[in-house]
């Protein structure tokens, strides 16, 4: 991890990297994230938009199911695609990977 998030800066690649969303669920149960928040390598707190959801499937490795989510977000001037993983069993949010 210490790798990928460099100066306050995420780096391409897998990162598996846990964070903090804020989402919304319609009345059918589809999940949209808004934004997250991750804490860098000097402990700071940084917040992203997702600019917008790419793609979205459910996913189920060796029985863990999971929703994947592809989304554009906005650093700054450059905008970044990464994918998003929510584990259904722990509810728990992280940035897989940076495409």
């Amino acid at each position: 991890m210490e790798e990928n998030v460099q100066e306050g800066i995420l780096s391409d690649g897998p990162v598996n990297l846990p964070i903090q969303m804020m989402s919304l669920t319609d009345r059918d149960g589809r999940i949209t994230p808004q934004w997250f928040r991750l804490e860098t390598e000097d402990h700071e707190v940084r917040m992203y938009r997702v600019m917008q959801v790419v793609s979205r499937a459910e996913k189920n490795y060796a029985g863990v199911r999971e929703k994947q989510f592809v989304c554009k977000i906005r650093m700054g001037e450059v905008s970044r695609t990464l994918e998003m993983r929510y584990s259904v069993m722990s509810q728990k949010w992280r940035i897989f990977q940076f495409l």
